[in-house]
């Protein structure tokens, strides 16, 4: 599984470079574009609440910060990880630079080859990527682009599912789920059973509807629960001042000062520029209580 997520990510890293690179060497491009304004593009499909502003700059970090996401796949695999004060730090810190890195090198690619008004009147039928493309390699990009977007899914859902399993692992073996999820496949040491149920249960979301929509809804759930846990650090500092931390809070207070405001920020002008989304993620959120609420009340031996 290991082997595979590497060549996933190498082959992602690969079709990333390849489009920012091609779209440098060979579309006519201009850096005059840089200093252009998008302002009068069609935006299909963003309401009129998210088209500018304080409020369309907030709508917009939705679709970013789902591209970011794949930092939190760390964490769940916190205890599998060998000398986690040391790796941990480099991991969350290493992969953040190295994907913003890459993004803004791509990006900057397409506001090379394609005005601001062409890329706020891309539809919603095609991306930016593939009108890039179109520049260079014609008719086949769009051939092209699909396949480097499929890549791309696969390997992020690969890496989500692997991470993620761990999750409704640890809620079973906490007799908070089905008992049968916290079993350890005897040949790898790997909850294959959990894995397999968050696979079918993504491949329900993925036949549900919009993939804007679930990530959208997926964000806006995402970062509430960042805001609980960074918020956390202030409760535990107070009600247990004496515990181990073998993790520091570099720049505490400061700093998780600054991530609460800026997320709580973010969720309210989703819920200003971008409502449904919101609405949905806390539905998302509220259908899980009743479920919560039950199996913290039952004993841990009748989930067997």
């Amino acid at each position: 599984m290991i082997a595979n997520a590497l060549l996933l990510t190498i082959a992602k890293v690969g079709l990333v470079l390849s489009v920012g690179i091609g779209a440098f060497a060979f579309a006519a491009g201009d850096w005059g574009h840089f200093a252009e304004s998008g302002l009068g593009g069609t935006c299909e499909g963003v309401a009129d609440s998210a088209r500018g502003g304080i409020a369309g700059f907030g709508a917009a970090m939705l679709g970013a910060l789902w591209a970011y996401d794949g930092w939190q796949n760390v964490a769940p695999l916190a205890g599998e990880i060998r000398d986690p004060q040391r790796n941990l730090p480099r991991a969350f810190v290493g992969g953040t630079l190295l994907v913003a890195a890459l993004y803004l090198f791509v990006n900057a690619a397409y506001y090379f080859a394609l005005t601001p008004l062409e890329i706020a009147g891309v539809p919603v039928s095609s991306s930016v990527a593939t009108e890039v493309l179109k520049r260079f390699l014609g008719p086949m990009a769009v051939s092209m682009t699909a396949v480097a977007l499929m890549v791309s899914s696969f390997g992020a859902l690969h890496a989500s599912v692997l991470a993620n399993s761990r999750i409704p692992y640890a809620m079973a073996r906490d007799g908070l789920f089905f008992h049968g999820l916290a079993r350890l496949s005897p040949r790898s040491n790997v909850p294959v059973r959990a894995i397999l149920a968050l696979a079918a249960w993504a491949s329900v979301l993925a036949l549900s509807g919009s993939y804007d929509t679930l990530t959208d809804s997926v964000i806006f759930a995402s970062w509430l629960f960042y805001g609980l846990v960074t918020a956390s650090l202030f409760v535990f500092r107070r009600t247990m001042p004496d515990a181990p931390r073998p993790y520091r809070a570099l720049g505490f207070p400061v700093i998780p000062l600054i991530f609460l405001f800026v997320t709580a920020a973010l969720l309210v002008n989703t819920f200003v520029a971008a409502p449904r989304e919101a609405v949905r993620g806390v539905a998302l959120l509220a259908a899980g209580l009743p479920f919560y609420w039950y199996w913290s009340k039952k004993p841990a031996a009748a989930l067997a």
